[in-house]
């Protein structure tokens, strides 16, 4: 037992003395939590008193998330001897949600009741970028990086019961009409090399998502069942609404792999 110990203990020391020539490419698969920021965490109205100034405005329905879950892929290229610079290419799939109760009018007289209201809005986020890497050769990879990201919109709007809204009696969801908003993302994070082939990694995003391409559809141009974006100033049904600034902070963890990268070297 002791020769075994000492065998281990032995073992262990080597692993650590390992360091590991940089990879040509890197690819992480993550998964994580995040906060919505900015017009995307409006709060919905309190539910009392029941009134016409408390109800939730279809206006408002992409906005009243709190919730954050996110998966992505991220591959990146390095270039040079050191392979410090690298190119990234990544897809991120952020769902926003939240699960509360809200005033809606529920019939053409406009009477007001409260009720259970789920708002669901996916971002699809496809990014195009660089990045740092301080240490592409140790087994503690920190890393920054930039990106320009294309962020696809979709989503449904659940009520607990029939309500109307838009001037139509609703049965059942509503959809939100797809959009496409140009953004910009930060990322820093750590890559942790376990081996030559797989490795760990964490970090965080900070996510721009709409500051190009804002818009505002005419009423005639969404369908009877569609909820718009409607984040640029516009005006509907006698209100006026400002530009409105989505963003979102995501951590992550996730598995590295590594491709292209020399047999281990010892110190």
């Amino acid at each position: 037992m002791r020769k075994l110990t000492v065998l281990l203990f032995a073992l262990l020391l080597s692993v650590s003395a390992a360091v590991y020539s940089q990879p040509k490419i890197t690819l992480h698969l993550t998964g994580g939590y995040g906060v919505p920021l900015g017009d995307f965490k409006t709060d919905v109205p309190a539910i009392s008193p029941v009134t016409e100034d408390n109800r939730a405005d279809a206006d408002y329905f992409p906005y009243y998330t709190k919730m954050l879950i996110n998966f992505g892929a991220d591959g990146k290229l390095a270039f040079g001897k050191q392979g410090n610079a690298r190119v990234t290419f990544g897809l991120t799939y952020n769902m926003f949600s939240n699960s509360t109760d809200a005033v809606f009018r529920i019939n053409s007289n406009n009477d007001l009741a409260v009720t259970t209201f789920k708002p669901k809005v996916n971002v699809l986020s496809i990014a195009l970028g660089g990045e740092w890497a301080f240490s592409p050769k140790k087994k503690v990879n920190p890393y920054l990086g930039a990106g320009i990201a294309a962020n696809f919109f979709s989503g449904k709007f659940e009520f607990g019961r029939e309500v109307r809204v838009k001037g139509a009696q609703r049965t059942g969801p509503m959809d939100m009409k797809s959009e496409t908003r140009i953004g910009i993302i930060f990322d820093g994070g750590i890559d942790f090399r376990l081996s030559p082939q797989i490795g760990a990694v964490v970090g965080v995003k900070y996510h721009m998502i709409n500051p190009l391409g804002k818009g505002a559809d005419d009423p005639s141009e969404v369908g009877a069942n569609e909820i718009d974006l409607g984040d640029q100033e516009h005006t509907e049904d006698g209100k006026t609404f400002s530009n409105r600034t989505i963003s979102s902070i995501n951590g992550y963890v996730g598995v590295s792999f590594y491709f292209g990268a020399p047999k281990t070297i010892k110190k």
